[in-house]
């Protein structure tokens, strides 16, 4: 019999490294012959109150009706939204009998909510007979808090772009690009404050949409900076393929593992990063470059280097093949799926015993 898996999470509108995250595992466990899913998403809660509550509680009930039917739950969410969906999919399923795992996005540490919130989140992930995280770091930290039923679960990206390190063509980077979403903490200022000191060959193009007042007028002043719009999650590859460098000089609070990075790694070009929550988990001296957070300067710098030493460019271009290995969307995908088959099934044997009890 194939596996009934319930996925609950917020799916693209909007776009955003969790959305693309979850919709990417979805499409993977759709193909699958040994698995049967279905899906709640819980886009649009956080719309106005009247819309988002009543959007709110008919998640719930779909939540309610889907849950008696499958073998596992499992519930993709930020920190922010895990005490707010939490209890009400832990009570659902406790009332059914059904195991839950939490997978959690982003690098925040639960215990930096504050009150009830830090309360309903730390009860659930206690509670959570399976919780997974983003970061090396998270689990050693839930670990450290008595916390026994935890996992990490990175981050992943399909495989796409030229499947052989060998073949790698890249030697010269004159083109360089931030995709993500564009906040004042992304490191954009130092994007464009760097880039202007480069030749004037050199190019960066930014993708994404506006957050916290940011808008396309302030690229008007730039000669090397162009805004070239949104770029749909099924585009990334190609747009990152036609750069030759990545520029993420973040220094945004919830910052995880950022999925860009591990696109441009699929696209065979390295990062331009900064030494950033558990940023270097996933970057190191073979795939790209850190940089203190907030140095325009050090990222003028790393920048110079890939385009002034082709040696130095090319073999980053090598590494970012490599790394890539290590977060292959298949190979995770395969655990996802073990992890929830022992779920299932030690909530069969136990049933069991009870039923003979």
């Amino acid at each position: 019999m194939s596996l009934e898996i319930l996925l609950i999470g917020t799916l693209p509108p909007p776009v955003g490294g969790t959305t693309v995250s979850l919709r990417h595992l979805v499409r993977a466990l759709a193909g699958r012959k040994d698995v049967r899913i279905r899906v709640v998403n819980t886009g649009g809660i956080r719309g106005s109150r009247l819309r988002g509550s009543r959007q709110f509680i008919g998640i719930l009930r779909k939540i309610t009706a889907e849950v008696r039917a499958v073998d596992v739950v499992t519930l993709h969410v930020g920190l922010h939204a895990l005490p707010l969906l939490g209890p009400f999919v832990l009570l659902i399923c406790r009332l059914y009998g059904k195991p839950l795992m939490i997978r959690r996005f982003g690098g925040m540490d639960h215990r930096e909510l504050k009150g009830i919130s830090y309360l309903a989140a730390n009860g659930i992930i206690r509670r959570a007979d399976l919780y997974l995280v983003q970061t090396k770091a998270l689990k050693r930290a839930a670990i450290d808090a008595g916390l026994e039923r935890v996992e990490w679960f990175p981050t992943s990206r399909p495989l796409s772009g030229p499947q052989d390190v060998t073949g790698q063509t890249k030697t010269v980077c004159k083109h360089f690009v931030f995709l993500g979403h564009l906040r004042a903490t992304k490191g954009i200022s130092e994007i464009m404050a760097a880039a202007e000191r480069l030749p004037e060959d050199v190019s960066v193009h930014v993708y994404g949409p506006f957050y916290d007042g940011l808008n396309e007028d302030m690229f008007s002043p730039c000669k090397r900076v162009q805004y070239c719009g949104v770029v749909e999650p099924d585009a990334v590859p190609e747009v990152l393929g036609r750069h030759d460098a990545l520029l993420l000089p973040t220094y945004y609070g919830g910052e995880g593992y950022p999925g860009v990075i591990l696109e441009a790694f699929n696209a065979g070009i390295p990062v331009i990063t900064t030494l950033w929550k558990e940023i270097p988990e996933i970057v190191d001296e073979t795939c790209g470059m850190l940089i203190p957070p907030r140095d325009a300067e050090a990222l003028f710098q790393a920048m110079s280097a890939l385009v002034e030493d082709e040696l130095f460019y090319t073999k980053l271009c090598r590494g970012a093949m490599e790394q890539r290995t290590l977060f292959d969307f298949e190979q995770w995908t395969e655990y996802f799926v073990r992890l929830c088959q022992n779920l299932a099934m030690t909530i069969r044997n136990k049933q069991r015993r009870g039923y003979k009890c």
